[in-house]
C-alpha cells in the first residue's frame, strides 16, 4: 500500500505557557512518525515537501529512521526552511510567528503520488502546494485525499505573525478533498467570518449549513464528502453532505485521566492535529468507516499529548 503526504517540514521553537521552552523538528513530521508507528510495518509512505538546504542533512538523517518511509520525493531547495516559533497562552490557545519559507509544490512534484491509495494534504504553511497543481492533482488522482486545512486559514504579516482569515479561495480547495480537517474556529470563520475563538459559540450545525450555502453560491456542490471538526479536549464531530445530515456526532476525550499524573504541568499539545490527521488516515488505509477513523483519529491525538512509547521524541532538539 501506498501513502503519500504533502506539506512543509518546520523547525519548531515552543515556548509554554509555564514559560518552559522547546525546541524540536514538526509541520508533517508529525504526521509521518505517527504513520509510520501505526502502518510503517506494510505501507509505504511517500512524504513530499522542499527542504531548506539549511536544514536539509538533520531532517533526512531524522528521516531514516522512521520505518515505511520512503525519502526520494522529497527536494532540497535553496531557500532558508520554515521556522515556527510558537508561544503558548493556555493549552490551546497560541501565538505563531513563521520566519523563512520554501516555495509551494508544483504539479510535476507531486504527480508521483498519482498510484496511491490516500493522499494526505496538511497545511502547515498554508502556501505548501500551487493551487493550480492541487487542482491538477484532483483532475488526475481517482483515490482518496484528505485535507487538514488548518493552516491555509492563516494569513502572514510581514514581521511573520500568523493570523486567521477566511481565505479567498477556500472553495476550490475544499472542493479538491474527500475528507476535510478543521476545527471549531476554522469553520467559523469559514462560515460566519468569525476570527476569536471567544465568539465561535455552540454553533456547529448552523455554522455547516451557511458553509455548504456559501459554496453554493459558486455552484459547488460537496455532497458525500466527509468533514471532521476538532474540538480540543472534547474530541471530535463528524459532518457529511447529504441532506445536511451528521454523518455521526463522535466525542472521545483527547485527554483522560492518565493526565491527572500532569498536574501542575504544562502539556506540550503541538502537532496534536496533526497526529490525529494521521491517526484517521491510518484507518481509511484498513478500510474502517469514518466513526472508526475518528476513534483511530483521537486517539493518535491522545497519544501525542501523552507520549507512552516516547515515539515523538525524535522530534526534539535539546534547548
Amino acid at each position: 500500500m501506498k501513502i503519500g503526504v504533502i506539506g512543509t517540514i518546520n523547525r519548531d521553537s515552543i515556548r509554554l505557557a509555564d514559560g518552559s521552552r522547546k525546541e524540536g523538528w514538526g509541520g508533517i513530521l508529525y504526521n509521518l512518525v505517527t504513520l509510520s508507528s501505526l502502518v510503517g510495518e506494510y505501507a509505504d509512505i511517500y512524504p513530499i515537501c522542499n527542504v531548506g538546504k539549511n536544514h536539509y542533512t538533520d531532517v533526512m538523517r531524522l528521516l531514516y529512521r522512521l520505518p515505511g518511509i520512503k525519502i526520494n520525493l522529497i527536494r532540497k531547495v535553496a531557500e532558508k526552511n520554515n521556522h515556527c516559533h510558537l508561544t503558548y497562552l493556555d493549552s490551546e490557545n497560541k501565538r505563531e510567528i513563521l520566519k523563512g519559507g520554501v516555495p509551494p509544490l508544483k504539479y510535476g512534484d507531486v504527480r508521483g503520488l498519482e498510484d496511491c491509495k490516500i493522499i494526505l494534504m496538511n497545511y502547515i504553511s498554508g502556501k505548501d502546494i500551487y493551487l493550480q497543481s492541487l487542482q491538477k492533482l484532483r483532475h488526475h488522482y481517482p483515490g482518496i485525499i484528505y485535507i487538514d486545512i488548518h493552516s491555509y486559514t492563516l494569513g502572514k504579516r510581514k514581521n511573520g505573525a500568523r493570523f486567521i482569515r477566511r481565505p479567498l479561495q477556500w472553495r476550490k480547495v475544499f472542493a479538491c478533498a474527500d475528507y476535510l480537517q478543521m476545527n471549531r474556529l476554522e469553520l467559523a470563520i469559514i462560515a460566519r467570518g468569525i476570527n476569536n475563538e471567544n465568539n465561535v459559540g455552540d454553533r456547529l450545525e448552523s455554522d455547516f449549513e451557511e458553509m455548504i450555502d456559501l459554496a453554493a453560491q459558486d455552484q459547488l456542490n460537496f455532497e458525500s464528502k466527509v468533514f471532521i471538526i476538532t474540538d480540543g479536549s472534547k474530541g471530535c464531530h463528524l459532518f457529511r453532505h447529504e441532506n445536511r445530515k451528521w454523518a455521526g456526532r463522535f466525542v472521545h476525550p483527547a485527554i483522560d485521566s492518565e493526565t491527572k499524573s500532569y498536574a501542575g504541568r504544562s502539556l506540550n499539545a503541538t502537532g496534536c492535529g496533526d497526529c490525529f490527521a494521521a491517526g484517521f488516515v491510518a484507518g481509511l488505509a484498513a478500510n474502517n468507516d469514518p466513526v472508526e477513523c475518528a476513534a483511530a483519529a483521537n486517539s493518535a491525538g491522545h497519544a501525542r499529548i501523552m507520549d507512552k512509547h516516547k515515539i515523538y521524541s525524535i522530534l526534539d532538539i535539546p534547548v
